[in-house]
């Protein structure tokens, strides 16, 4: 466990069960967590279909898991990175994208302590903001700009509970609206439709640029 991201998540992984011998990005309903979806998630297809999320392109994934997205992203044509604090999800991504060689690859690391080489042009954040406690949102947040590159592409989930206490965290519009704040980043004129989860909760899709 790390200090900074303060929630042991290798432990949460080795209780919910491995992903087992599947296709790539598929598991039994039994092998999932209660965050996990068992196929690339709806707002993810749709901007890949609409070709706002299209390669060339280097793409960071912090805090993936086990998801289904690093995979169709390297299919895609991308050049993907996978960051992960849990040893045994980054296990699992190194599984299923070792045959596409320097193009992907998957570290497992601290993301408080991490550092890439060079900025992103896109980073995909599907579930790692609202696993994070609120307090240490102000600092990924600068980490997350400091990984992109100006005029790069943040492709982000924000979960909605309504509840207090998490993990996952509610991620309230008007809280994440000064989180990203219109110095760093813009934000569209409307944002899409919410995205129904498996766990009973709402997921609001957005695409925000690195100013």
């Amino acid at each position: 466990m790390t200090e900074t991201q303060a929630i042991d998540w290798e432990s949460k992984y080795r209780t919910s069960g491995a992903p087992g011998e599947r296709a790539p990005g598929e598991r039994a309903p039994s092998d999932r967590a209660p965050w996990e979806r068992p196929a690339p998630h709806p707002a993810f297809l749709t901007w890949r279909e609409s070709g706002l999320l299209a390669p060339p392109a280097r793409v960071l994934i912090p805090g993936a898991g086990r998801s289904a997205e690093p995979v169709a992203l390297a299919e895609a044509g991308f050049d993907v990175t996978v960051v992960d604090v849990a040893p045994s999800a980054v296990a699992v991504q190194r599984d299923r994208l070792s045959h596409f060689g320097a193009t992907a690859r998957a570290e497992v690391a601290d993301l408080f302590a991490w550092a890439p080489e060079a900025p992103f042009d896109t980073i995909y954040d599907q579930t790692c903001l609202c696993a994070l406690p609120p307090a240490l949102w102000p600092e990924y947040a600068a980490r997350l700009a400091g990984w992109l590159r100006p005029g790069g592409r943040l492709f982000i989930l924000f979960m909605q509970t309504g509840q207090a206490g998490g993990p996952p965290f509610d991620c309230d519009l008007p809280a994440m609206r000064a989180l990203f704040d219109p110095v760093r980043w813009d934000w569209p004129e409307t944002l899409g439709p919410r995205v129904p989860h498996p766990s009973l909760r709402d997921e609001q899709p957005a695409l925000l640029t690195r100013r």
